[in-house]
């Protein structure tokens, strides 16, 4: 900012002379109009303070107050269970005993007078029985003819296996049995078939044959035999 020494104004105002204070007044008033210009100019052409810096603020952060522990839950209060009373057993009634009765006396018949002795019988003698007579030998024919119906009722009952018949095959199965009253038993292939088809089917039909009634001379006889069961599908086509 510029400062003007205005000391030489109020010289001049002091001055002797009635022109010389006009003068002198004018001249004065014109130099501080032109320093109060001087100010003006100066205060507007001057640049602007510096902005203030805001100093960094530093915020603190206070850590929340925890929270106050939950009061501990009470625990329930366990009741004793109650103790069940005994229930009273039922005094047992006494049972009364039946009074035995006097047993009645029972009047002995008297003794009958002793009877008369008596000769002693004559011991008869028993023949024995006359012993079993043997039976009649039985003739060879008939008991070949016998056989022979056993063998031709077991070939009856053959019936061909379905794929044997599917694929053209024949076959024969060599049986051994034995032969007693009618019944057989212990049934063993000796000789087996082409395939097993025929073996399962011999037996079948040995089982399922219905043998003839044995004749009267061969009853209570055994015989140990051995067939061949036939499988053919001519006989199957006739």
């Amino acid at each position: 900012m510029m400062s003007a020494d205005l000391r030489p104004l109020g010289s001049l105002v002091k001055a002797p002379g009635g022109k010389g204070n006009l003068k002198a007044l004018v001249i004065a008033a014109a130099i501080e109009s032109a320093f109060v210009a001087v100010l003006i100019w100066q205060s507007a052409t001057q640049t602007p303070p510096p902005a203030a810096i805001n100093a960094p603020v530093t915020i603190s952060l206070v850590p929340p107050a925890p929270p106050k522990p939950l009061p501990p839950t009470p625990k329930p209060k366990v009741q004793p269970k109650p103790v069940p009373r005994p229930t009273p057993r039922p005094t047992p009634r006494p049972v009364p005993h039946p009074v035995a009765k006097p047993q009645e006396k029972i009047p002995v018949p008297p003794s009958p007078l002793p009877s008369p002795v008596q000769a002693p019988a004559p011991k008869v003698i028993a023949t024995p029985p006359p012993p079993p007579q043997s039976p009649a030998p039985v003739s060879p024919a008939v008991r070949e003819d016998y056989l022979a119906q056993v063998k031709g009722a077991i070939q009856a009952a053959v019936r061909f296996p379905e794929s044997a018949k599917m694929l053209g095959e024949n076959g024969r199965v060599q049986l051994h049995f034995f032969l007693h009253n009618g019944q057989i038993s212990e049934v063993k292939i000796m000789q087996k078939g082409s395939m097993s088809a025929f073996d399962s089917a011999a037996i079948a039909a040995m089982r399922n044959a219905r043998l003839p009634t044995v004749p009267a001379g061969l009853k209570d006889k055994s015989f140990d035999l051995s067939i061949w069961v036939e499988f053919k599908l001519s006989d199957q086509n006739e």
